[in-house]
């Protein structure tokens, strides 16, 4: 975990957040400041600082991240009429 990092800390409670799923490898959250009716974020429970530090190994989690989307997606029934990731 980096120090400084804001969704390491929600994921571990030390930052408060209206968390709407979470499981073994990840967690979404309500955006404090959304800028759509329904803004949520999907982290992984892994610290990843950019794209550009993903390892052949997490690409079954990209893959869960996406199946969180659609599940989260169908639980705010936004689903039928799109989302963006």
């Amino acid at each position: 975990m980096a120090e400084d990092c804001i969704f390491c800390k929600i994921i571990n409670r030390e930052l408060d957040a209206e968390i709407v799923y979470e499981d073994e490898s990840a967690v979404a959250f309500k955006d404090i400041n959304p800028a759509a009716p329904v803004h949520i974020l999907i982290v992984p429970r892994k610290h990843i600082p950019t794209l550009l530090d993903l390892k052949p190994e997490d690409e079954a989690m990209l893959g869960h991240l996406h199946s969180v989307a659609n599940e989260v997606a169908r639980a705010f029934k936004i689903d039928k009429k799109g989302y963006r990731t």
